[in-house]
């Protein structure tokens, strides 16, 4: 009997897959899932079809369309700290997922330890695994979801990579310059390489853009940083990412993506291209932002009164909230179960963000990129909780 590769058995089905199954099966609103609920600008479509009908569907370079790596240089030199060389430095992927999995191939040998940040969103650990590295998990703690220094220092010694996450999926917290600064003193201190996961950068409520660990002294050489356009122009579908590193780092992650999936989709970086530095993605990104500010705050307020304990969210769209409170002798999985179930609200239990399932029975995460009337929906229900 043949037996399939020991890698597949490292890891699980998707904890958000079966989360969503779950909300379908009791016709529950979903706040479960990272996709936003509602579509993607029209002005955006309409150059998707404009760059469709003008034939630009055959594959790009590996690195991806000249022009869109064009506009990630100007509109990222700012967040990196320095002049991007778009030739060498910048490349498109298939969504940030698949760079994700490119600069773990990279870096990681067999056996090789790889620190991340407790709660992490569940791919980092899994990328991990696929590449044969193993996982270190160091704690963040509540409320300001910094990381444990004394681990941090403890685990950092030995590794081979550092992961990290800000504005953070799923606590929504995003670290200060001094926290990104330390960590980026421990990462010189032992020689280690970071992917830095930027995705929601700009997607940030009540404090400045973080700053990217790439922009620091001594990083730039040894700092994968990842991002997308899923989120900022809601368009999950698409799948374009990009990742910016120096050129020897970037020259080995590209022969990864290479073979992994050769390019992202030609019409739609071009679409990307021409809508990101226009005022039409200006007015609409403010008007998404503003929108998620105040379905945060409806959100935020439902689940404060219902007993559930967080901290609000500085950044990218999830309420992290512990129920512990509520229903102190369920676990996370028998929570989700009951808010799908008795109260009609889909969420993510806690154990999907750590390697030991035990750390997040207290934990559930809510996602508020859905539309209006199903935010005030879901707070209603929550508000119920208590009554």
């Amino acid at each position: 009997m043949q037996k399939y590769s020991s890698r597949v058995f490292s890891f699980g089905q998707s904890t958000i897959d079966s989360m969503t199954a779950l909300c379908f099966e009791h016709k529950s609103l979903i706040l479960a899932a990272g996709t936003p609920g509602f579509d993607a600008p029209e002005k955006l479509k309409e150059l998707a079809k404009k760059y469709i009908d003008e034939g630009h569907n055959q594959y790009t370079l590996n690195r991806g369309s000249k022009r869109l790596r064009m506009t990630i240089a100007d509109f990222w030199s700012k967040f990196v700290g320095r002049e991007l060389d778009y030739e060498n430095e910048i490349s498109i992927t298939c969504g940030a997922t698949e760079t994700l999995l490119s600069v773990a191939m990279t870096v990681i040998d067999s056996g090789d330890k790889v620190v991340i940040f407790e709660p992490f969103y569940e791919n980092f650990k899994n990328i991990v695994l696929l590449a044969g590295g193993e996982p270190v998990s160091v704690p963040s703690i509540p409320p300001l979801w910094e990381p444990d220094w004394d681990k941090l220092e403890k685990y950092a010694i030995g590794a081979k990579l550092l992961i990290m996450n800000s504005p953070h999926n799923p606590t929504g917290s995003v670290l200060c310059d001094s926290a990104i600064k330390k960590i980026a003193e421990i990462a010189i201190r032992n020689d280690l390489f970071v992917l830095s996961d930027e995705t929601y950068r700009t997607m940030v409520f009540d404090v400045d853009e973080p700053k990217s660990i790439a922009s620091l002294p001594g990083m730039a050489e040894r700092t994968a940083v990842v991002s997308s356009f899923s989120k900022t122009m809601t368009v999950t579908g698409w799948r374009v990412g990009f990742f910016i590193a120096a050129p020897k780092f970037t020259e080995q992650i590209r022969k990864i993506h290479d073979f992994t999936s050769i390019c992202a989709p030609a019409p739609f970086q071009d679409a990307i291209a021409e809508f990101l530095p226009s005022q039409d993605f200006t007015e609409y990104f403010a008007r998404l932002m503003s929108d998620y500010r105040k379905k945060r705050d409806i959100l935020c307020d439902a689940l404060d009164s219902a007993g559930f304990i967080f901290s609000i969210p500085d950044g990218a769209y999830y309420v992290f909230a512990d129920f512990s409170k509520i229903e102190p002798n369920f676990d996370d999985y028998r929570m989700a179960e009951f808010m799908a179930k008795n109260v009609g609200v889909c969420v993510v239990g806690g154990r999907a963000f750590f390697g030991n399932s035990l750390r997040g029975a207290k934990y559930l995460r809510f996602s508020f990129a859905r539309h209006f009337y199903e935010i005030e929906s879901a707070a209603e229900k929550i508000r119920a909780m208590n009554g």
